[in-house]
């Protein structure tokens, strides 16, 4: 079963980049995007998108949410039927005659950006909250392979690259602790433009860094097998 993932395209930024990589690609069975399709909320830019990734590949295009898609319009792009849009929500399908869920979300961050702190009330809660939800979409996963997509980094493993001092504003060391005991078969994201290592493992799970700007390539993924635990509860997010 392979997966092809990237994000942070911006378009129109690295639209380019993007088409010239996608024509490289291997032909996957699925398509994510793990969020900033677009730059600065430019929702025109999102057919673009799609048009070059249809130009080569026919099947399911799923993605979640980034900081580049805002929350004023995310009507819009969540109305946008031509992607599956997993936003703090799940989806099972079947590739290769084997049962998939896929759960996506724009993810969390340890300390909210300035402009959400001035900007956003109840911010701080929104993200301690998108952690529980995240544990609780994990928890009720039926299926053996487990996929989950989300725009801000899960784990400091991957955020290398970029300078230290921020890297509480760019993800979510909390997720950590959900992955160790949820144990996903794979968990993607993007955000960590700078990033210099390209995956990492929490426990059993295999975390990819798919940020466009920091691959240079759309990457294509062969889902790791994992036998999955029947986890206990996680209790603690503070």
């Amino acid at each position: 079963m392979k997966i092809a993932v990237s994000a942070d395209i911006h378009s129109p930024k690295y639209l380019d980049l993007f088409r010239e990589s996608l024509h490289r690609m291997e032909q996957p069975d699925l398509f994510v995007l793990a969020g900033d399709l677009v730059l600065k909320n430019d929702f025109n830019e999102i057919s673009k998108v799609v048009s070059s990734i249809r130009e080569v590949y026919g099947g399911r295009i799923v993605a979640c949410l980034g900081n580049e898609e805002y929350d004023q319009d995310r009507s819009n792009y969540l109305g946008y039927r031509k992607i599956t849009w997993l936003d703090d929500s799940s989806l099972v399908m079947e590739l290769k005659g084997e049962e998939l869920t896929v759960i996506g979300s724009r993810g969390s961050l340890d300390r909210p950006t300035y402009w959400q702190r001035t900007h956003v009330k109840g911010i701080w809660r929104l993200y301690a909250e998108r952690v529980k939800a995240m544990d609780s979409l994990l928890a009720g996963v039926k299926t053996e392979n487990v996929v989950v997509v989300t725009h801000y980094a899960p784990t400091e493993g991957t955020m290398v690259g970029e300078r230290k001092s921020s890297w509480p504003e760019m993800g979510s060391k909390k997720f950590e602790d959900v992955i160790r005991l949820r144990q996903p078969s794979l968990w993607l994201h993007g955000h960590i433009h700078k990033g210099t290592v390209s995956s990492t493992h929490v426990g059993k799970t295999l975390v990819v860094n798919a940020s466009l700007p920091a691959r240079r390539e759309v990457a294509v993924l062969e889902l790791p097998k994992i036998q999955r635990s029947t986890p206990s509860t996680l209790t603690d997010y503070a």
